[in-house]
């Protein structure tokens, strides 16, 4: 006795308790929806960018450190534009932003750092004083930018619109050219042109109020981004600042902020349209071969009841949702659905060849069973290779959607088999009788069993390779004449669907990898400020180099680091850095800004002491504002870096680790940090395994399919013609349709293997079933096709559609998974009913198949 046929009888035996101990079924899956409610009742949406690193990653954790330790790594720009009846540069519009950024270090608590355009009008000759002039504020102004190199850079985020006067492009040519002293001979008239001052507030931890309570009744819990927007907006509407102002909030923050909170009705809108079109879809395919729409609500049902469950163990395991997560819910819905209608329409096949129901759902359990039983093992192998991702969403959904496939398909042998007995009303065919307690393999017609159990009754001529039910329909008749065609054209269509796979597969490495972050999120306004803000401010990245030594604050560690800051500055994309070092050098400094060669270090001693102590404690640029004891042992580095995106990034990065090795002595430690370190670690990670994954996928899919049907080569067949087929194809549509890789696009070649491979087991399985009931292979296969047409095109459509309906998201990370994921589950479709039965045809005419 074959361990297949171990099986089958285990799955009958199944099939028939579900069927005649209706009421203990029912009673477990009431107690598994209460159960899972309790946990579903736990879950969140989960925001930020840092839910896609690991949290013990070294990336994690400079980033943790930046902003418990140093309170710092976030950045707020609050950009104040004013109108012609309004002067930036007078007294009172200085005193005003003196007085706001007072208040933002008042009212906010996390808010670390702020450097507004009244610092360095308070840095010049006043002695901290705004001047009661604008001649004395422009005099001020125009002293400290001369001052040194690095004001200069500071000065110009503050003051973005000097960019476009004469002056400072000339100046920025001399230090481009290194011709020091670079001395400012119209600074006045070039700062009397600007009209937008910039402040930037720096925060790193923020604390929640325990009274904070989230949206959507906690489901949306309170952000600490959200808690400092909130708080800036406040206190910049409470301020002086005069009437013709118009101010904008933004920066990485702000814009994550807006671009998450859209997420939660997005996600209520798309699952709702997406379950409406999926009820009406299979309602519209299965209504002709069930008879009574109703009929369709019962593996509908199941499918919920699976998804409850699924709701369930993400709140006992900790799971949340978030971008990448949504993806679980049309990959649950359509994998739920394909097991419920092919286990229903089994049953009804069976009913109208005039089985009694219970032996009707001991045939569907142990055929399709055994059928869902290797669909349900390569999907979870498929969904399974997810996690050799890198991010840890990518891996929480494939063991998501892997729990909530396996839920689906007990509940197909169990609660829908429940189901279709107890809403059986005795139609299809008539009965020979009405008692359902009949042994195993019993036949209404009288018959025996055929030796391999199967109890379906085939009466037709084994020689006629057509496929005729007065229960077929238009459906079945288009896929009958579609596989007459297969027949007869086998070489042909092997030839030209080989041919497009090929040019599919070749397109693969040409399909672009989005490298800015921004790309992923919706065109909000959010989006567009803080665009603008890249366009205008000179150098809007600000990344943090933690330098740890065992004393930090020492004449020796100072100079170190200047040598280090210096070699950083000489970047093309670096433009200045701001440090404690960096403070005491512009201190020993003045007019006009000479270069690297005249920076100094104040004498060690008491004068270094006593200079130490006054930069570390004032906060105007480019000081920190932190003091010796608070850190003893590290020191921060700002790096103020240009508007870069790509693999500029990751070249910036690396050539700020590579200068801190080469330029720092042995007993140095670096670690460089910040926004633009964990969006460009974030990016690279969530695209960096797609081929590892891809690989793994396919070659453990294959791997179990050989195990399973003891096969390598019925495993090859099904997973190349089908999963690998349909993904070459998909990648070859991605690059016409200028579908890109991204965060969940990536998790394409999964979903293919552990969806898409289902419909070609599907159909296979059935001319296996068909090839033993003594059928010629053709009209095995012809049955196979006509057969599984309704329930498989149902559920691939269903499952299509679905994600289909995240196409017309307005994130751009959503609206791409949906269609590279709809194109996927259309390929896969083609494949099982074109590609693999005509190679399978090839092959069994050879004798290779069945194995």
């Amino acid at each position: 006795m074959t361990d297949e046929w171990k099986s089958k009888q285990v799955l009958s035996r199944i099939g028939r308790k579900a069927a005649t101990n209706r009421k203990a079924v029912f009673a477990a899956v009431f107690l598994l929806i209460g159960v899972s409610v309790v946990g579903a009742a736990g879950v969140q949406m989960s925001l930020g960018m840092e839910l896609y690193l690991e949290d013990d990653s070294e990336t994690m954790h400079d980033w943790n450190e930046i902003q418990s330790d140093f309170n710092k790594g976030n950045v707020i720009f609050v950009v104040v534009e004013t109108d012609e009846d309004t002067d930036l540069q007078d007294p009172e519009t200085m005193r005003a932003f003196s007085s706001l950024y007072q208040s933002y270090y008042d009212e906010i608590d996390s808010a670390a750092l702020v450097t507004s355009p009244a610092h360095p009008v308070k840095a010049g000759p006043g002695g901290g004083e705004i001047p009661d002039t604008k001649d004395g504020v422009l005099h001020s102004l125009e002293h400290t930018f001369g001052d040194h190199r690095s004001n200069m850079a500071v000065i110009a985020n503050l003051y973005p619109d000097m960019q476009d006067h004469a002056e400072y492009q000339r100046v920025q040519a001399e230090l481009e050219s290194e011709s020091y002293p670079v001395a400012v001979e119209n600074g006045e008239e070039m700062f009397d042109s600007a009209d937008t001052g910039v402040i930037i507030i720096q925060y790193g931890d923020v604390e929640i109020p325990d009274d904070r309570e989230g949206d959507a009744f906690g489901f949306l819990p309170p952000s600490e981004d959200e808690i400092v927007e909130e708080q800036v907006r406040e206190v910049t509407a409470a301020s002086d600042l005069p009437e013709g102002t118009e101010v904008t909030v933004t920066g990485s923050p702000v814009f994550e902020e807006a671009a998450f909170g859209l997420l939660l009705p997005e996600m209520i809108q798309l699952f709702a349209l997406a379950l409406f079109v999926i009820v009406a879809l299979v309602t519209v395919l299965m209504h002709g071969r069930l008879r009574r729409t109703r009929r369709v609500a019962l593996p509908l049902a199941t499918t919920l009841v699976a998804l409850v469950a699924m709701l369930g163990m993400m709140g006992y395991v900790g799971f949340q949702f978030n971008a990448i997560m949504l993806g679980v819910m049309p990959v649950a819905l359509g994998l739920g659905i394909d097991y419920g209608l092919q286990v229903q329409t089994r049953y009804v096949e069976e009913r109208e060849a005039g089985q009694l129901p219970v032996a009707a759902a001991e045939t569907a359990a142990r055929t399709t069973g055994h059928a869902l039983l290797l669909a349900f093992g390569t999907t979870v192998v498929g969904l399974g290779s997810l996690l050799a991702a890198e991010v840890p969403p990518v891996r929480q959904f494939g063991v998501t959607t892997a729990f909530s496939v396996g839920v689906a398909m007990i509940l197909s042998l169990t609660l829908l088999i429940a189901l279709l007995v107890t809403f059986d009303e005795g139609d299809p065919e008539p009965i020979a009788s009405s008692d359902d307690r009949g042994h195993f393999g019993a036949r209404a017609d009288g018959g025996s069993p055929r030796p391999d159990g199967d109890t379906s009754i085939d009466t037709r001529d084994t020689s006629d390779t057509s496929v005729d039910s007065a229960s077929d329909g238009a459906l079945e008749r288009g896929f009958d004449r579609m596989a007459g065609l297969l027949s007869v054209r086998t070489a042909l269509v092997v030839l030209l669907a080989s041919g497009l796979i090929i040019g599919g597969a070749s397109a693969y490495p040409a399909v672009d990898t989005r490298t800015d972050m921004l790309d992923y999120w919706p065109d909000i306004e959010e989006r567009q400020d803080i665009r603008e803000l890249e366009a205008t401010v000179p150098t809007p990245n600000v990344v943090y180099v933690i330098v740890e030594t065992d004393d930090a604050y020492t004449h020796e560690t100072f100079t170190d680091v200047q040598g280090f800051q210096h070699t950083l500055e000489e970047h093309d994309q670096i433009e200045t850095v701001m440090s404690t070092p960096r403070a005491m050098e512009v201190g020993e400094s003045s007019p006009p800004a000479a270069g690297p060669s005249s920076d100094q270090i104040t004498e060690e001693g008491e004068p270094f002491r006593e200079q130490l102590e006054l930069r570390t404690r004032v906060d105007r640029p480019p000081q920190l504002g932190l003091t010796p004891e608070d850190h003893p042992d590290r020191l921060v580095i700002q790096v103020f870096v240009e508007d870069i995106e790509g693999q500029t990034e990751r070249e910036v990065i690396d050539y700020i680790d590579d200068t801190a090795a080469d330029e720092l002595p042995a007993g140095y430690e670096s670690r460089v940090t910040g926004q633009m370190v964990i969006n460009r670690n974030v990016i690279e990670n969530v695209t960096s395994g797609l081929t590892r994954t891809t690989l793994v996928s396919f070659g453990l899919g294959a791997l179990f399919l050989g195990l399973v049907l003891r096969s390598p080569r019925e495993s090859v067949v099904l997973v190349g013609t089908v999963a690998g087929s349909a993904f070459a194809l998909t990648a070859g549509g991605m690059y016409l349709l200028g579908v890109p890789w991204n965060p969940l696009t990536v998790t394409t070649a999964a979903i293919v293997l552990g969806v898409g491979v289902t419909y070609g087991i599907h159909v296979y399985e059935r001319f296996r079933e068909e090839v033993d009931n003594g059928k010629p292979v053709e009209a095995a296969i012809r049955t196979a096709i006509v057969r599984k047409s309704r329930p498989v095109l149902g559920s691939g459509a269903t499952t299509m559609l679905g994600f289909g309906v995240l196409s017309i998201s307005a994130f751009p990370v959503l609206s791409n998974f949906g269609i590279a994921v709809a194109l996927a589950m259309g390929m896969s479709l083609l494949t099982a009913f074109v590609f693999m039965p005509a190679v399978v045809l090839a092959l069994a005419r050879r004798g290779w198949l069945p194995a």
